[in-house]
């Protein structure tokens, strides 16, 4: 079994669980998410985390932290002291996305799909301005 958390510092994990369920309805309900406020520690969770992965070695633990780097990610990649856990930092909804609607296969050392879902949540950035719109627009007319 695999579980997602979403992990952020604020609502930020909630809301993109949200935004993601306004998306793929129902298929959002596999998303957990863990949200840190100024009076938590991100180390109790890491902890209580860990005995729940103590207890199931057999399923994988997929961790998508906001910020990499962060208290959050920094306690959570903790984690990766077990086999069956990954932590991603930075992520978005197009990760997200591509983890619940096209990622079936195991994530636990298969790093082409880890890549796969890297280069996903990079894709899922983009800009644009006056400039680009005009680039494109001229492009199109060829």
């Amino acid at each position: 079994m695999r579980h997602i958390i979403l992990a952020s510092h604020g609502d930020f994990s909630k809301g993109l669980k949200h935004s993601v369920q306004m998306i793929v309805g129902d298929i959002a309900d596999q998303l957990q998410t863990y949200s840190l406020y100024p009076s938590y520690n991100p180390r109790d969770y890491m902890e209580e985390m860990s005995a729940l992965i103590q207890k199931n070695p057999e399923d994988e633990y997929v961790f998508l932290c906001d910020i990499e780097g962060g208290s959050v990610h920094s306690a959570l990649s903790t984690l990766c002291q077990f086999p069956n856990v990954l932590v991603f930092g930075g992520t978005n909804m197009n990760l997200v996305l591509d983890l619940l609607l096209s990622t079936p296969e195991i994530l636990i050392n298969n790093p082409d799909v880890q890549n796969r879902l890297i280069a996903s949540g990079k894709n899922g950035v983009s800009l644009t301005d006056q400039k680009r719109i005009q680039q494109k627009s001229e492009e199109e007319d060829f």
